[in-house]
């Protein structure tokens, strides 16, 4: 076991397996079990809404953005209606800075909640979406 492992909790062969890991695992070595991080399908469907909105030119702010601005914006508003931790600073330079979470750290459900806020975004403001 040099450099550790991951395994999905899918069923009784899969905890046997993890059970075995931990059995083997070297003292002093770190074991966590985590909900599952957000899909690969999760993160594409995210990026192209993001994309839609930015093609819709649907303003906010009184200016359009670009996927990536939506993309903050969506993830800034969500975080602030879950209640998660959103930091406003100034930065380096005297700019203002936005610390958020990165979508990449949300889990599963998580993104999924991002994703029903963000198409519901979208329906308030007649944005079509191509789904």
């Amino acid at each position: 076991m040099s450099d550790g492992a991951t395994i999905r909790l899918i069923g009784d062969k899969t905890r046997q397996a993890a059970c075995g890991l931990v059995m083997r695992a070297p003292e002093k070595w770190i074991v966590s079990v985590d909900p599952p991080k957000r899909t690969l399908s999760q993160s594409s469907k995210f990026w192209a809404i993001c994309d839609d909105v930015a093609k819709s030119g649907a303003t906010w702010s009184g200016t359009t953005h670009t996927k990536q601005g939506w993309h903050d914006l969506f993830l800034a508003g969500w975080a602030i209606v879950k209640h998660k931790s959103v930091r406003l600073l100034i930065g380096l330079e005297g700019e203002l800075v936005s610390l958020l979470p990165h979508s990449a750290s949300l889990s599963e459900a998580e993104m999924s909640d991002l994703l029903d806020y963000t198409v519901a975004w979208c329906a308030m403001h007649q944005v079509e979406l191509r789904e």
